[in-house]
């Protein structure tokens, strides 16, 4: 028990500490370029220091990334889930909203970190590069720490069973979007976000501890930020 308590205030801080120094070393530094976005230096500094984090604690056996082969339908299999999941999430965001009385977004302000970008600058910077980045850190790195807690498991379905791991790399990684309080994102749409990224980062660590393979989880995370992609296009 107490490996699993270790193992869980472990997780948290690293994951913590890797997600702030990103953020904190990026604010401090501007690229000053028009078409890289400084969110460039964040997710680079995120990946490198998961990718470091990954090393040293697989060596000391408190990690234990994986790498297995993963069959075409699983991927598949996770590109509709995601598809239901950002449906079905921003369905409950926008009961929960309109039911609060807060409203869908009054403002009308979207996503300030990619507010501006034209289709071509999210399709390299946030669709493949921050997917990418992000997955290395909530999953590859925080949930694989978490595992020791695998045992405690949420029963859906007589075939599903979400682990308490792929729970709280899912609501770490919604948690994380909370960043967005310090720019002009709308209340409503920074709720918007966070209980969407939940449900993603869910889906995510679900396929990645099913498979034991983080090119899933990339997809998975690269099929939630279609819809802006999409949107970026017109």
């Amino acid at each position: 028990m107490m490996k699993k308590i270790t193992n869980l205030i472990l997780g948290i801080v690293f994951t913590a500490i890797i997600y702030f120094t990103a953020v904190l070393i990026s604010h401090s530094f501007s690229l000053n370029n028009d078409f890289i976005p400084d969110s460039l230096i964040t997710h680079s500094i995120m990946l490198f220091l998961s990718i470091i984090g990954i090393i040293l604690f697989g060596k000391k056996s408190l990690l234990n990334f994986q790498f297995h082969k993963v069959k075409f339908k699983f991927y598949l299999y996770g590109f509709l889930i995601t598809i239901a999941g950002v449906i079905i999430s921003n369905i409950l965001a926008t009961i929960i909203l309109s039911a609060s009385g807060i409203g869908i977004d009054p403002t009308g302000k979207g996503h300030a970190g990619v507010a501006g970008m034209n289709s071509l600058q999210f399709f390299l910077f946030i669709f493949i590069y921050a997917s990418i980045c992000e997955e290395f850190l909530f999953r590859g790195f925080a949930q694989n720490f978490f595992q020791p807690l695998k045992t405690i498991r949420l029963h859906i379905s007589k075939d599903v069973n979400i682990s308490l791991p792929v729970i709280l790399s899912g609501i770490l990684f919604g948690l994380a979007h909370l960043i967005l309080l310090n720019t002009e994102t709308s209340g409503p749409m920074i709720f918007r976000i966070v209980l969407m990224t939940t449900f993603i980062g869910i889906i995510a660590g679900y396929f990645q501890e099913q498979h034991k393979n983080i090119l899933p989880a990339i997809i998975i995370h690269m099929t939630a930020n279609l819809p802006g992609l999409i949107m970026s296009l017109f």
